[in-house]
């Protein structure tokens, strides 16, 4: 296969732009010449990478899949090259993670923290709404996406380790005695309420029919585990958070699980990739997980109350 490395730098400005002219001006040639660019690449690969068919152009399936290899092949040679001229760079080739908030602390940071035990790696962090991070791993922008259950990645052209497992709980502030300042199975209870469009939204919505009903009244919204956190420790009210997030939180009292053997919403912490090949570190963190995972590893278990 004769591939030359300007086609795939076309190709990748491109698929950034997803506009024909603007990636010819970009890359500073010719519409002509970069349209036979893109036509001789797709024959080299013997592969259609790009839908002209849309507007803007989109890139097919396949070419989503050669994104991430157009992407590593030009890294490496930029990275070899500055090498060779003795021009250091803060960080080479890092592994790139795209993740939601309310799995960057402590779960993100406890999974890099191990993987660089036995690994000499760098990371390069995106914290991300699911959704978003769910296009930047679809889109070749990231070599892994760290996250809850996600159907659509559960199939080809995506491949999944399960890492671990928690619960969102139904959580409150608690008084001097360790009581909960809340109980919203007895009395009318203020609530810190997630966005609709959030994930956290969604698996709530989809367990509430099987919950016994709760008397709440929404009094903050947001997409932002983080903030729900902060703002059921303020004692504003109660909240659904993952354990993951509030182990020290749960154990020190500072918040307390209301009916934990009921109100409990299971999760898996999964990481996602693309099956495109990655990078060499990246593949041998991939490789070195999904041992571990069979071995009976996770990265997290959930949280159990004294009482269960």
């Amino acid at each position: 296969m004769n591939l030359d490395t300007k086609w795939l730098e076309d190709f990748l400005m491109l698929a950034e732009l997803q506009h024909f002219s603007r990636a010819a001006e970009a890359r500073h040639i010719t519409q002509p010449a970069f349209g036979r660019h893109i036509r001789a690449l797709e024959k080299a690969i013997g592969q259609t990478l790009i839908d002209r068919s849309t507007t803007p152009i989109s890139l097919t399936p396949a070419g989503r899949q050669f994104r991430n290899v157009a992407r590593n092949i030009v890294s490496q040679m930029e990275e070899g090259l500055k090498l060779l001229n003795g021009i250091e760079q803060p960080l080479i080739n890092p592994i790139r993670i795209a993740s939601p908030h309310s799995l960057s602390s402590p779960t993100l940071l406890n999974l890099i923290e191990h993987s660089e035990i036995e690994h000499d790696l760098t990371f390069s962090v995106d914290i991300l709404r699911v959704d978003f991070a769910v296009s930047s791993l679809t889109e070749g922008n990231c070599d892994f996406f760290l996250g809850f259950e996600i159907l659509s990645l559960l199939q080809p052209p995506f491949q999944n380790l399960c890492i671990g497992h928690g619960n969102f709980l139904l959580v409150s502030a608690t008084d001097d005695d360790g009581n909960p300042l809340f109980d919203p199975r007895t009395s009318q209870t203020p609530i810190i309420r997630y966005s609709a469009e959030s994930y956290s939204a969604r698996l709530i919505e989809q367990y509430q029919p099987k919950l016994a009903q709760l008397n709440t009244f929404p009094v903050f919204e947001s997409s932002m585990c983080q903030l729900h956190k902060e703002m059921a420790l303020r004692a504003k009210g109660v909240a659904w958070l993952p354990d993951t997030q509030i182990q020290q939180e749960l154990n020190d009292k500072s918040l307390v699980a209301i009916a934990p053997h009921i109100y409990r919403l299971p999760y898996q912490i999964r990481l996602y990739r693309n099956s495109a090949p990655l990078r060499k570190d990246a593949e041998a963190l991939w490789s070195a997980l999904n041992n571990q995972v069979k071995s009976g590893w996770q990265i997290n278990y959930p949280w159990q109350p004294d009482s269960l």
